[in-house]
């Protein structure tokens, strides 16, 4: 890297010919951007309002919603985040959407994951335990989680462990309703 200094000046007006010959714009070379005290011959410069847009608009829906709101806020190229997002996976999905936006210096996340959704998560993977654990053949059940309440939906082969995977969600600490959406069906396929 060099200095920028007015001795520079001296050799810039030969390369700004040859680059004018070769039908390059000299502007950029005429024009370094300063930048501590160094000087770089094309530098560009993304606002911290494009900024700041472009990653609001990469966060919408995918990441940020109605329920979960978050703050952008963009101070020379550092993006703040901050506000609550459902899942860990989410946090670090802003952060890698924050730091794909052309100009980003430094992303500070100050994101928060819902405590309800990480306990939904938590309780979510008890009940999992639970039906590996069980004689229950739980490989057709889909098990969802909400505020404590589990909900199976799926299929089993006979009405004993359609009622017994009632049972098994019912004995996690931490579950206080099941509701059993479970069809039953033979091994040929057909229901019973």
């Amino acid at each position: 890297m060099w200095r920028f200094s007015a001795n520079s000046a001296k050799w810039m007006a030969p390369v700004a010919l040859v680059f004018s010959i070769m039908g390059i714009s000299a502007v950029a070379v005429a024009q370094p951007c300063p930048v501590g005290g160094y000087a770089i011959p094309a530098c560009p410069v993304q606002t911290d309002q494009v900024i700041q847009d472009q990653v609001i608009s990469r966060l919408s829906g995918s990441v940020a919603s109605a329920r979960y709101p978050i703050t952008v806020t963009v101070c020379n190229g550092v993006v703040v985040l901050r506000g609550m997002v459902q899942t860990a996976g989410k946090r670090d999905l802003a952060n890698l959407f924050a730091w794909s936006v052309n100009g980003v210096i430094d992303v500070q996340n100050y994101l928060n994951v819902d405590p309800k959704t990480a306990d939904d998560m938590i309780l979510l993977a008890e009940v999992r335990r639970a039906f590996n654990k069980s004689a229950i053949n739980a490989k057709r059940i889909q098990v969802r989680t909400n505020d404590g309440v589990v909900e199976l939906d799926g299929t089993v082969s006979n009405d004993v462990d359609r009622w017994n995977a009632t049972d098994v969600a019912a004995s996690v600490p931490g579950v206080t309703a099941v509701h059993n959406n479970i069809s039953v069906y033979g091994d040929n396929g057909s229901p019973f």
